[in-house]
């Protein structure tokens, strides 16, 4: 009796801990939820300019991560800002805050003025995670300007390039982008593209931001100078009123203010002039990456047109052949029954 009850006892005991466990493991890996994170975000600004690399500006467009297949993906705007002849190259790698393994990163898609770098294998649990960008400047370029360092300093010894030593040459520059949690979209549908794919995303976002621009001037700019405008007039006009009844002293005074009245609107309006023909050229650009994005779309519908047309070659090929054969039976059967 007293056997049963301690076995009672004992697989209570079990279930209890295995609940307290199961509640455990449940918290830890759904805290980023429903708990409240008060700490500093660390994230690097989206659409900010990110200094610090001699050759390159850096812009992070978008972030990303999966966590079904623990996949991260960031879009990088690269402008190349310097007097290097030939543009830089650059080499990838990411960390998680205050933890020293490295996560593998690979640029997996770039045109002119734009990086894709994928983060494979970032468990869900992480929190704040940083991409370390290098910037490699071409060998030749770091020679030559080595050698035109020892002649601005009198040096008279003549250097080959074999003479250099990598030592000599400065060492590649890196940026860290930072990523945290809560800035990331969690994307669950977030897979490897192709370079179409890529090319056709990274212009529909351009086209957002093109049409996000236009519309804050439409919006928001011009209306200001308008409002500036409008305030500035009535500010004029008051001081006119007010001239009736002041001495010629306050009235030279009051002439002066209503002159930088008159040049202020007249800004205000060469603004509005130059807002209105950079909308102008917003509006061609964003019927240029619409063409753009029209010309690839149609190039994929006639590569589906031309895969169904062989398709529908290699169905009427069989067909045909199909048919010769079942002539061709009904040609035997009927030189056999009159054998027969």
């Amino acid at each position: 009796m007293k056997t049963k009850l301690n076995r009672g006892r004992e697989n209570k005991t079990y279930i209890s801990l295995l609940l307290v466990a199961g509640l455990a493991f449940g918290v830890f890996f759904t805290s980023k939820t429903w708990m409240y994170d008060d700490s500093v975000i660390a994230q690097t600004s989206f659409n900010e300019s990110i200094g610090g690399l001699s050759q390159t500006t850096l812009t992070l467009r978008d972030w990303e991560y999966n966590p079904k297949n623990e996949l991260m993906e960031e879009t990088l705007a690269r402008h190349h800002t310097r007097t290097d002849a030939v543009e830089p190259t650059f080499s990838f790698y990411a960390k998680e805050q205050n933890d020293s393994q490295k996560y593998n990163a690979e640029l997996v898609y770039q045109s002119d003025n734009n990086m894709v770098v994928q983060i494979e294998d970032v468990p869900e649990s992480f929190q704040v995670i940083g991409l370390f960008v290098t910037e490699h400047r071409d060998q030749n370029i770091l020679k030559q300007a080595y050698k035109k360092q020892l002649e601005n300093k009198g040096d008279e010894t003549t250097v080959t390039d074999q003479d250099i030593n990598e030592s000599d040459l400065p060492e590649p520059e890196q940026v860290i982008v930072v990523g945290d949690y809560r800035k990331i979209d969690f994307n669950k549908s977030l897979v490897t593209k192709t370079d179409k794919g890529y090319k056709k995303e990274n212009i529909i976002a351009d086209m957002e931001r093109t049409k996000q621009e236009i519309t804050s001037i439409i919006e928001e700019e011009i209306p200001f100078q308008e409002d500036l405008i409008t305030t500035l007039k009535g500010e004029k006009e008051s001081l006119k009123q007010d001239m009736a009844f002041e001495t010629n002293e306050e009235q030279t005074d009051t002439k002066r203010e209503i002159k930088q009245k008159d040049k202020a609107i007249e800004e205000a309006k060469n603004e509005i002039e130059k807002l209105k023909k950079k909308v102008k050229e917003l509006q061609d650009k964003y019927q240029n990456r619409e063409q753009k994005l029209n010309a690839l779309t149609q190039n994929k519908n006639d590569n589906q047109q031309q895969k169904n047309e062989k398709t529908d070659a290699e169905n009427a090929k069989t067909d045909q052949q199909a048919a010769n054969k079942n002539k061709q039976d009904d040609n035997n059967d009927a030189a056999n029954k009159d054998e027969k």
